[in-house]
């Protein structure tokens, strides 16, 4: 796993005594390896290519101090290409402007598109508390560059939209559609972008209940795809806050738009409390878990209050009115900076929190976070065994290929199989934002039996327009208890 910080004051320290701000982390040993980057990476964003490779674009000023030095990040562009003995680093040559944006992104949002090109979008010029005409970026662009221009001409495409949505259209939410279009929203606007044509498809109506893009940041999550519903795009917008003041309270309210009605409408729903900056993960059974947050203020240094401790489960399929149960409770704040994850092994990924403008460990609130939690979702607190994948799965697969999958249930005396197969990606999480997150339910064909051991012909998904290209993990469930994954190339 990759952990990128702020250029700042943080304990772990390079060769040459200089703070890192950026780390591998082995998740098994629960031990780092400290990382070099030339430029800020605070407040960037990041998707992935086709072949896997990790891109992380944009960040923040120069600093230097006595125990940091970054150059400025706003217009970077950082490749990161995984490996298995630990040798990888950052690549970056911030002086070629094949290897930069086209201009200065600070909160910007990326987004991997069906062709495999990553979708930049929007941010500001500069570092700041909320944007406004004089330093927003409102226009996209594409990476890597179009063939046939060169780097150095290549221009952004204004977007109009991001200067209908301001001050309140930092970190965009950005998904594909079926069709090859993208749902876009921001601030409580959205709308349905085709990026050939740079053309508004469509403009859908706002949200109700208040802003709900930085820093008033709700929680944004496409739900799952299933071929049963004709892979249905709804998108699920939990929480936000009534307003830019520290003793605003944070919003209750969510949104739920089928982006396949004739005329989508938002369906409102009420989470169990108030929340701001909460993270929406997808868990491996489809269903959204929403962790950390505050119930008071907005993001930024020293605007949140009153952390929620308490998760909450979201049952897409669940009626409207009951979808929301809580769950256990951290005991550690995680507000602004904190970040969630699903895992392999079906549990979520705990980290971060830094109300602070610098590293802060006493005689503040909240002071700097620095431990990490693992959060067992409640699939994995039944008395059912968890299925294992015994077969070996192809590290690459291709759309709509069929693979054969052998999965042992282990144990068949209390409930008959029933079983599922998801692919999810996992994306790029900052500030609330899960860039290119989704997941997909596949068609599976059951075969040979023999005895707790079930042979699947799974289909992967039909099209790239559902599924971009790049890494995804494959979980098979049985009764609801998911697997370890299996990591997947989809190309």
């Amino acid at each position: 796993m990759l952990i990128i910080d702020k250029a700042e004051a943080n304990p772990p320290k390079l060769p040459s005594g200089s703070s890192a701000y950026n780390v591998e982390y082995d998740l098994v040993k629960n031990d780092f390896r400290v990382l070099e980057v030339q430029t800020n990476t605070f407040c960037s964003g990041g998707g992935y290519l086709p072949n896997g490779t990790l891109i992380s674009a944009g960040g923040a000023e120069m600093r230097r101090s006595r125990a940091f030095t970054t150059g400025t990040g706003f217009q970077s562009l950082r490749m990161w290409q995984p490996c298995e003995d630990k040798t990888c680093q950052w690549t970056e040559n911030p002086q070629d402007p094949a290897w930069t944006m086209t201009s200065n992104r600070w909160y910007v949002s990326i987004t991997t598109l069906p062709s495999g090109q990553l979708f930049v979008l929007g941010g500001s010029n500069e570092s700041l508390a909320v944007n406004r005409m004089a330093t927003n970026n409102p226009t996209w662009e594409l990476y890597p560059k179009p063939p046939g221009i060169n780097a150095a001409d290549y221009k952004p495409t204004f977007m109009q939209f991001l200067v209908d949505a301001l001050p309140n259209n930092l970190y965009p939410n950005v998904y594909t559609l079926p069709d090859g279009n993208l749902y876009i929203f921001a601030n409580q606007k959205s709308i349905i972008f085709n990026v050939e044509r740079n053309q508004v498809i469509k403009r859908l109506p706002d949200i109700p209940g208040g802003p709900r893009s930085y820093p008033l940041t709700g929680s944004h999550v496409l739900l799952p795809l299933d071929p049963a519903k004709n892979y249905n795009h709804e998108i699920l917008v939990c929480g936000g806050s009534e307003a830019q003041l520290q003793r605003a309270n944070a919003l209750q309210s969510c949104g739920r738009i089928n982006l396949h009605d004739p005329d989508p409408q938002w369906e409102m729903d009420e989470m169990p409390t108030r929340r701001l900056m909460g993270d929406a993960v997808i868990l491996a059974d489809g269903k959204i878990m929403i962790l950390n947050g505050c119930m008071k203020g907005y993001a930024g240094f020293r605007h949140g209050n009153d952390p929620v401790f308490t998760p909450v489960v979201y049952d897409p399929e669940a009626p409207l009115g009951s979808r929301f149960t809580e769950w256990v409770p951290s005991n550690i704040a995680r507000m602004y900076h904190s970040v969630a994850l699903l895992l392999p092994d079906a549990t979520v990924f705990v980290a971060g929190s830094n109300e602070n403008s610098e590293v802060r460990l006493q005689d503040v609130p909240f002071p700097t976070e620095y431990r990490i939690e693992s959060f067992t979702p409640p699939y994995l607190t039944t008395d059912l065994a968890r299925p294992e994948i015994v077969s070996k799965v192809p590290e690459k697969v291709a759309y709509a290929q069929k693979v054969a999958v052998t999965i042992d249930i282990k144990d068949k005396s209390k409930y008959e199989p029933e079983v599922t197969f998801m692919l999810g990606r996992r994306g790029f999480v900052t500030h609330s934002t899960h860039m290119s997150q989704r997941m997909i339910k596949l068609v599976a064909t059951r075969g040979h039996v023999e005895g707790t051991k079930i042979t699947y012909q799974v289909e992967m998904p039909p099209n790239a327009n559902l599924m971009p290209p790049g890494p995804h993990y494959f979980h098979v469930l049985n009764n609801g208890v998911p697997s370890v994954a299996q990591l997947l190339l989809l190309n």
